[in-house]
């Protein structure tokens, strides 16, 4: 039962996060081309970002890969939570806001509370993922064979 209200919860987020940078992609591309790293680093971003998100909704949504779901899901928020903390640690001289219409009335400050309880959750679900992996394994053995 937990696992699969962590699942809801990141798919509530995963879901409408990627359907926004499809559906506005234009407005996506630009809001990553004025962030404060060069544009080769942008560019692949622009590409990476969206794939890597359709991915994270595809593996949670199939049962034998929420596993890599969860763990995309963690790298992904890892790495957002940690980007919008440096931008409030001072990294950056001026940050426009690149975030998409699910986060985009947020201030830097809420941005990174919000990103820290999905990292958590995202982390939480990773473990209950690997609990459940480590319970299967070993659970049936062969007949005739000795454990």
């Amino acid at each position: 039962m937990k696992i699969k209200l962590v699942l809801l919860i990141l798919l509530s987020l995963w879901i409408p996060v990627t359907v926004d940078k499809a559906m506005d992609f234009e407005i996506f591309k630009t809001g990553i081309l004025k962030q404060p790293f060069n544009d080769t680093l942008g560019y692949i971003l622009i590409y990476t970002l969206p794939l890597l998100e359709c991915l994270t909704i595809l593996f949670l949504l199939i049962p034998r890969m929420q596993y890599y779901g969860m763990l995309l899901s963690l790298v992904l928020m890892l790495a957002f939570t940690t980007y919008v903390g440096l931008a409030l640690g001072g990294a950056w001289e001026e940050l426009p806001c690149g975030c998409g219409s699910v986060i985009s009335w947020m201030n830097w400050e809420q941005h990174f509370w919000f990103n820290l309880s999905f990292t958590v959750l995202s982390g939480w679900g990773f473990y209950l993922e690997k609990l459940k992996r480590s319970s299967d394994v070993g659970g049936v053995t062969a007949e005739g064979v000795p454990a």
